[in-house]
């Protein structure tokens, strides 16, 4: 505890500065690992490479034409529909404006905790049906 006090130790005297590895030592492990170093430029290409794959590429055209499009969330919301009333409940495609799907919750899907997670799925399969972004909203009732 006194060594807390002392001011005669400061933190320049107190820790020892690691020091870098001597040039000869640096030269000896890069031959030990099989004499080059290591290729930066070819590093950063690779590095730049797996990001382009791992980056989601936003499709050139829309997949379906617009005239074509409510019907093809009109279908795939009908496909989906046995999923909600094995549950108790149903979904109704209400309209589509633009990006936004709206639907209608009805029976016990209305109420429930995990609306939002199912909207979400809803929006999802939509989403790699259509090749677009698109937002699905819930109709509300006042």
């Amino acid at each position: 505890m006194k060594d807390l006090f002392d001011e005669s130790l400061t933190l320049d005297t107190a820790l020892p500065r690691p020091q870098a590895p001597p040039a000869a030592a640096a030269l000896a492990a890069r031959q030990a690992a099989g004499g080059k170093a290591p290729d930066t430029a070819a590093f950063l290409a690779n590095f730049v490479r797996i990001g382009e794959i791992a980056a989601p590429k936003p499709p050139t055209a829309p997949l379906f034409p617009p005239e074509e499009e409510a019907a093809v969330v009109a279908e795939l919301i009908a496909e989906m529909r046995p999923m909600f009333q094995r549950d108790g409940g149903d979904i109704e495609l209400i309209g589509l404006t633009g990006a936004t799907v709206q639907v209608r919750l009805s029976g016990s899907c209305a109420g429930c905790m995990m609306s939002a997670r199912t909207l979400s799925t809803v929006q999802h399969q939509l989403i790699e049906t259509l090749g677009r972004p698109v937002r699905v909203v819930p109709e509300i009732r006042h």
